[in-house]
């Protein structure tokens, strides 16, 4: 039962919402819970033993560590229990996740033929441990209390919208908005309608449309070469942004509907001037959560601290803030390229980020000074539309080599491009071979370029969609009916819908 089936629209969402709403104010959290471990065991069912085993290991290490904090126990003593919660909940990950990976990895290089049955994992395991270990970090780093209650924390860890694919919450923003159990409103049920609306548009008219032929593409391992390779390389990245993106606009329109409000995960990321900002406006919440307790703890760590006296004096400012850049970034993005997946591209993918913006840090003052050498200014429009195009071939070709089955076919795409024969293949009718009909891309392109349209009012704008109810009725039912009868024909009913799993539900 994803997101985006009709069991979850149809029964589930409305049954929990009918449960909230006549339960007494004090008691909706349960209700909440309750729909959570029914919506974990439909999908993974006894797999939901082990969140069971993080929620125990996370509340446990929080409430030793307030306690003997206040008992005025060793610092040393305190930092102990927090790391051994925090390595068990990781273990857990680990054990789970990447045990087949290690095994068939470590069998390849000493050719040991040693094979290892799959390990059924649970769904979402990597968004709710990071939010274990978070909670876990915040109570030992003292900005919010242990929390008392082991329901109320399975509720934060396990909570239906946020389970499969996110946003990474942090305890001390949505408690309160967990607990109290506000009252479902004509507003609140308006409000998460439309974003729901927005994020089956997203799933409906682009992912769901593109991913056989991006399947395709890739499973097969095709000699394909210059244009259809560009083509191709840009609907990946459209197909995996509609899926994340109107996945998480379901997602937090759910939870709007119950009057909580989730952090957002994209901030039109396509407008990004370069690798970093691409990365404060895409997955937002992994990038806070790897800033907040891995990218700010090593540059305060005592190493880095004496690197940063140390050379500013014998190499200067700037040879300093790359090193110390590149010292913080390494784990950041080894974490992150793991934390996808047990696959060497997913590595590759982190850092392949690693190495862009450690590079951008670098190189940084000598694009200023090249600007301000030609008469450009920095910030102006042509230099702005110059980094944005640089970027757009940056994240085009991470987000291939993200979905390519390995490496070496990520390379063999890239020199695929530079061909002779640059335009034969399309006009020789490829992409209509890999299943991409000219009706099929047509709309998929009308999806994009609304998307596209749309991510550009909200950068002006960034209550464009929560305002539409205020709008004048004719536009408002404009908008509504528009985007329903969209759906309605090119999406569910349309000839060439084909529903795709939620991608990131396997990280």
């Amino acid at each position: 039962m994803a997101y985006n089936t009709n069991v979850y629209f149809v029964i589930f969402l409305p049954i929990a919402i009918i449960l909230y709403q006549i339960i007494p104010k004090k008691y909706r959290w349960v209700i909440l819970l309750l729909s959570s471990i029914v919506f974990f065991a439909l999908i993974s069912k006894w797999l939901i033993l082990w969140a069971f085993l993080t929620i125990i290991i996370a509340y446990i290490s929080a409430r030793i560590i307030e306690y003997k904090r206040e008992t005025k126990s060793k610092y040393v003593l305190v930092k102990c229990i927090m790391l051994i919660g925090i390595c068990g909940m990781i273990l857990i990950l680990a054990g789970l996740k990447y045990t087949n990976f290690a095994v068939e990895l470590i069998g390849k290089i000493v050719n040991t033929g040693v094979t290892f049955e799959a390990i059924a994992v649970p769904i979402g395991i990597s968004f709710y441990t990071l939010e274990a270990v978070g909670y876990v970090l915040d109570v030992y780093w003292e900005r919010i209390d242990a929390e008392k209650n082991i329901l109320k924390l399975a509720l934060f860890i396990l909570f239906f919208p946020t389970l499969m694919e996110g946003p990474i919450c942090r305890f001390g923003d949505v408690k309160n908005q967990l607990f109290e159990g506000n009252s479902i409103t004509v507003d609140s049920l308006r409000q998460g309608v439309i974003r729901i609306g927005w994020g089956l548009f997203k799933r409906m008219i682009i992912a769901d449309r593109l991913n056989a032929v991006v399947n395709y593409f890739y499973l097969t391992d095709p000699y394909y070469e210059g244009l259809v390779v560009i083509i191709m390389a840009i609907l990946t990245t459209f197909q995996l942004y509609a899926e994340f993106a109107g996945t998480i606009d379901i997602v937090i329109g759910s939870a709007l509907i119950f009057n909580i409000k989730l952090p957002e995960n994209f901030r039109q990321p396509f407008m990004a001037k370069s690798a970093a900002e691409f990365w404060r406006r895409w997955h937002i919440t992994l990038g806070v959560w790897l800033k907040s307790y891995v990218f700010y703890p090593v540059t305060t760590s005592r190493l880095v601290t004496k690197w940063n006296k140390f050379a500013k004096k014998k190499v200067g400012r700037h040879f300093t803030k790359v090193v110390t850049s590149a010292i913080a970034l390494f784990p950041v993005w080894l974490i992150n390229g793991l934390w996808h997946g047990p696959k060497i591209t997913y590595i590759a993918y982190g850092m392949y980020y690693f190495i862009i913006l450690v590079l951008e840090i670098a190189f940084e003052p000598a694009g200023k000074a090249f600007w301000k050498k030609v008469g450009v200014e920095w910030n102006g429009r042509f230099a702005n539309g110059v980094r944005i195009f640089r970027t757009w071939i940056i994240i085009v070709l991470g987000e291939m080599l993200f979905r390519c089955e390995s490496v070496t076919q990520f390379f063999k795409l890239c020199g695929n491009i530079f061909t002779t024969d640059f335009a034969g293949g399309l006009f020789g009718g490829k992409l209509v071979d890999m299943g991409l009909s000219v009706e099929d891309l047509i709309v998929a392109l009308l999806g994009m370029v609304i998307v596209f349209i749309v991510d550009h009012i909200l950068e002006k704008k960034p209550d464009f969609i929560t305002g539409i109810p205020t709008l004048s009725r004719p536009k408002r039912w404009a908008i509504y009916y528009f985007v329903i009868i969209v759906i309605v024909i090119f999406g569910a009913y349309g000839e060439a819908y084909r529903p795709v799993e939620l991608i990131y539900a396997n990280f």
